[in-house]
């Protein structure tokens, strides 16, 4: 599986937010750049605990939806136009360059806690492992950059 936490994809990732211009087109979805932009440091905010989260948990979510998308993480594919988490949905216009440089920041913290523990729990899917922390988020900005062409 790849992982964020693997530094050639790590560096991978980063070079291909890096190239991101505001006049990349999306091939599907609603959300602009900049808003795809903030979503992914959404994730990434929860990830290192700069965004506060409450446990949105429940025994469905960490069971079989949790399996589902870590087997969807393990075949690399995510799939196009899929619900959101209501948090994680951003509706308001954003700003191009201070989402780039939000999701920068935030892709250089989540790789700064490699040599640790992982972030531990996710806000839907409880208990989560460092190397499952590392594939999601690779194949979750991997998804998006995809959208728009990066």
């Amino acid at each position: 599986m790849r992982s964020l936490f693997n530094e050639n994809e790590f560096r991978e990732i980063r070079q291909r937010v890096a190239s991101l211009h505001s006049n990349n087109v999306r091939k599907w979805g609603k959300m602009q750049i900049a808003q795809m932009m903030a979503h992914c440091s959404i994730g990434f905010e929860k990830a290192t605990g700069k965004l506060p989260f409450e446990d949105k948990s429940n025994l469905l979510m960490r069971t079989l939806v949790k399996k589902i998308v870590l087997n969807a993480v393990k075949k690399g594919d995510l799939g196009q136009n899929q619900k959101t988490f209501p948090d994680y949905q951003i509706a308001d216009e954003r700003d191009f360059d201070t989402e780039k440089k939000r999701l920068l920041e935030n892709l250089d913290a989540f790789y700064q806690m490699r040599a640790g523990t992982g972030p531990g729990r996710h806000p839907y899917f409880g208990k989560f492992s460092k190397e499952d922390w590392g594939a999601l988020q690779y194949l979750h900005t991997d998804h998006h950059l995809k959208q728009f062409s990066a």
